[in-house]
């Protein structure tokens, strides 16, 4: 019998402790992007698309739940194509006009809302800044629901920012109040209004260049944070070290926050300093959560999620008005 090799039993043991936790995140990764799973149509029978010809490049949704109506933020599809996410190189030569915002009816009809700016002599003209908006979340007064507070997640060159604007619901237009921008707000995906001046806003990632986004998304990393601002205009750390944050939302005191690389919402409550403390999450075994919508009359949360991402991300850099319609 050949002697006991003691060295090739550790040797394995160890090498079965290093492999062990990659090929378990590889297991996932396969997972979150619907590789080997076949998806059926379920509960579409009262769906139908809607916006064709007219939406295009549109990142965001919310419906006001007093009026019924759509807001829509929705940007430029052909300076997008090279333009999956913010540390990407946007394609400005193809930047033929502004991102729009829109208001939308159940008939499938629309109206775009203009966005403007005071002069010191208080005459309204033409939003002067850059718009490239991703996320936004409306701030309802609370004494009169129908003047609206719109927060938007604004991609500018050389840095991001929240552009903040008011609105009085049946106007044509909205009125810019401030930009506000920060090195803590580095990679902001999407916002949740807590007034009129204060906001959580998630960022998505820890680094602003592609290769390095590129890396820590593909592995997963908890880079990601949830940031806060204040009435005052000051910001602070809510959350730190979450895999990729996405969408937030919130109903009476508990915040949600979708994790993509970790999928699933999390659920939290805000402690005294604004802080974020985690209360539980809901996982997504086999797809990718996004946005997220509560409904306010009974906190039923509504999440869109990507089944087969690695499709989508061919769809992302070869876009067309058929693939992007709503």
């Amino acid at each position: 019998m050949a002697p006991f090799n003691y060295a090739k039993v550790l040797m394995a043991l160890a090498l079965a402790v290093v492999l062990s936790p990659l090929i378990k995140q590889a297991k996932t990764s396969l997972e979150m992007i619907g590789f080997g799973r076949t998806y059926f149509n379920v509960n579409t029978t009262s769906c139908r698309q809607i916006g064709h010809g007219v939406l295009q490049g549109c990142e965001d949704i919310i419906v006001d739940p007093h009026t019924g109506l759509a807001y829509l933020a929705c940007g430029n599809l052909a300076a997008r194509q090279r333009w999956l996410t913010p540390g990407d190189a946007y394609d400005v030569s193809r930047e033929t006009e502004m991102d729009r915002v829109y208001v939308m009816r159940e008939d499938d009809t629309y109206n775009v809302i203009q966005l403007l700016e005071e002069t010191a002599v208080g005459m309204l003209i033409p939003f002067s800044q850059s718009l490239r908006l991703h996320g936004f979340d409306i701030h309802w007064d609370p004494a009169n629901p129908q003047h609206m507070t719109f927060m938007f997640v604004n991609h500018q060159p050389g840095h991001a920012a929240v552009s903040i604007f008011t609105y009085a619901h049946g106007a044509n237009y909205m009125v810019h109040v401030e930009t506000v921008a920060t090195d803590l707000l580095h990679s902001p995906n999407n916002i949740l209004a807590m007034s009129q001046r204060a906001f959580y806003a998630t960022n998505d990632i820890k680094f602003d260049h592609h290769i390095m986004r590129t890396l820590s998304t593909n592995m997963r990393l908890a880079h990601g944070s949830v940031v806060y601002r204040n009435e005052t205009g000051s910001f602070s750390v809510a959350l730190a070290g979450i895999r990729y944050p996405n969408g937030i939302a919130r109903y009476k005191s508990q915040i949600y926050v979708a994790s993509c690389s970790d999928p699933s919402v999390h659920i939290y409550r805000a402690n005294a300093d604004n802080s974020l403390e985690l209360q539980g999450r809901t996982i997504f075994p086999d797809s990718i959560p996004d946005n997220l919508f509560v409904d306010p009359q009974n906190g039923q949360i509504y999440a869109t999620t990507f089944l087969k991402s690695r499709e989508t991300h061919k769809l992302f850099h070869n876009p067309s008005l058929e693939t992007s319609r709503i």
